[in-house]
């Protein structure tokens, strides 16, 4: 086998050393650099994390106090009806309605006890509403309804102008007076309340 030239073999030794520069890039600096990338992004990614963590642990007592306040008080038990049986229920949100009508104007015709079969942790208690009124009594009413405690809700609202309406004129110190008898509306309404389910033994 013949020696190798100088120049050849400068260009060998150049060549070697070109692809070991390039098997070094690929195969341990490139990945070195992936890595610390890699890394990179994960710290900073934690870091983030970290500053929510911290924010969240100081309003941590302040929460948990909270809590505790929220779970002595018990909000919702209020909005219930206070009793667990539907008879009793029943009566109970029918003395609430009389006594809502007596505070807001109108005249209670009739109520009757509607049966409701409904799957969930309350039993849904409901009346069928027959009522006379002005228009302000069914707004005050209403609204009394809607906002108040227990939580009570209207449904199937009918109002129609009342046909046996009737206005008689009278004069009072020579003026002459306008008297309504009978109310101007007829309202008729389903009333519902939320009772808990009733314990059976």
């Amino acid at each position: 086998m013949k020696p190798m030239s100088p120049q050849r073999s400068r260009l060998l030794a150049v060549g070697l050393l070109i692809i070991a520069v390039l098997l070094l890039i690929l195969y341990v600096i490139q990945p070195l650099v992936g890595s610390f990338l890699a890394y990179g992004e994960r710290i900073e990614t934690l870091e983030n994390q970290l500053a929510i963590y911290r924010r969240l642990a100081e309003g941590l007592e302040a929460d948990e106090a909270r809590l505790v306040q929220l779970q002595a008080a018990n909000p919702v038990t209020d909005l219930y009806l206070p009793e667990s049986k539907p008879a009793l229920a029943a009566a109970h949100l029918q003395q609430y309605l009389h006594q809502l009508v007596g505070r807001n104007g109108g005249q209670v015709i009739s109520t009757q006890i509607l049966s409701r079969e409904e799957e969930g942790p309350l039993q849904a208690i409901s009346i069928q509403v027959h009522m006379r009124g002005e228009l302000e009594d069914l707004v005050d009413l209403f609204y009394n309804i809607e906002s108040g405690k227990p939580a009570l809700f209207a449904e199937n609202v009918t109002v129609l102008a009342n046909p046996r309406r009737q206005t008689r004129v009278s004069r009072r110190n020579n003026r002459r007076v306008q008297v309504q008898s009978v109310p101007a509306l007829d309202i008729r309404f389903d009333l519902t309340g939320y009772a808990g389910k009733e314990q059976v033994p």
